[in-house]
């Protein structure tokens, strides 16, 4: 599933190609996703301009020039191709007619989906009203995470809960942690104020540069019909289980293990 990364990039790509657009008219080829899609998204945008595209945690977020705004989730397979003819694809979902180009979501697993909100409701939904703090910006501190030292639970499975912060998956905690040198199964209440330092460090250390380099791919991100994903080439642990840890060379070998039904990439010589 596209973590916050990848779903940047989406939104850049976007932000590029759509911005004051005028949607012309939508077409609805298939409303089966995750939720179903509203018939009342074919005339309510009809005619709006989209006037901004946002990124809150996982999700996308288009405002338009009325009152209106949609909530994309892309899912594990959602992804948007931009052309000037429409030609159908099998799991296209639904088609955004501009001037002279069109949107096109196309979903094969169809855990993805995409919701119609007035724009003074979309930040109250409740896909995003209790999501943390972005890991990127200044509220995810060392004084925020200091609230969090009690929880009862690993300090993996604390920074995949979306409400701590919001837009972490598997791949980046597992590199995350490795580049703070911390082992994945540590209770948080072990946590020191020096290791709450790394791992904030760690964070917009890995993300920053994922963005740049667009994101993960590991299996079906794609951003209009190119696979991107450089940040693949930079992974240290995830995906590595049996191969020596870049960093102890051939003193030990990456190791994995399940943690609530997800798989943890971690060396256990030098994380701690």
């Amino acid at each position: 599933m596209p973590e916050l990364p990848e779903v940047e990039t989406v939104r850049l790509f976007l932000k590029k190609n759509i911005i004051q657009e005028k949607t012309l008219s939508i077409k609805i080829e298939n409303p089966k996703l995750r939720f179903p899609i509203v018939k009342e998204i074919s005339y309510k945008l009809c005619n709006a301009i989209v006037t901004k595209i946002l990124r809150r945690g996982k999700y996308l977020l288009f405002l338009y020039s009325n009152d209106y705004a949609v909530l994309f989730h892309l899912g594990m397979t959602g992804f948007f191709r931009l052309n000037e003819l429409y030609k159908f694809r099998k799991h296209d979902h639904i088609i955004f007619n501009f001037l002279n180009k069109k949107l096109i979501f196309n979903d094969v697993r169809k855990f993805g989906f995409i919701k119609l909100y007035k724009k003074k409701e979309i930040f109250q939904c409740s896909h995003i009203k209790n999501l943390g703090p972005e890991p990127l910006g200044c509220e995810f501190s060392i004084s925020y995470f200091q609230n969090y030292l009690s929880s009862k639970t690993t300090i993996k499975n604390l920074l995949m809960n979306q409400n701590f912060v919001a837009g972490l998956g598997n791949i980046y905690c597992s590199e995350i942690l490795f580049r703070s040198r911390i082992l994945p199964t540590r209770l948080v209440t072990t946590i020191k104020e020096e290791e709450i330092i790394k791992i904030i460090k760690a964070v917009k250390k890995i993300l920053s540069n994922a963005i740049k380099l667009g994101g993960t791919t590991i299996k079906n991100f794609v951003v209009s019909d190119q696979e991107v994903g450089y940040f693949k080439n930079k992974l240290m642990v995830y995906g590595r289980e049996g191969l020596p840890c870049l960093r102890c060379k051939n003193k030990n070998v990456i190791k994995k293990l399940i943690q609530s039904g997800r798989s943890t990439f971690f060396c256990s010589k030098c994380q701690i």
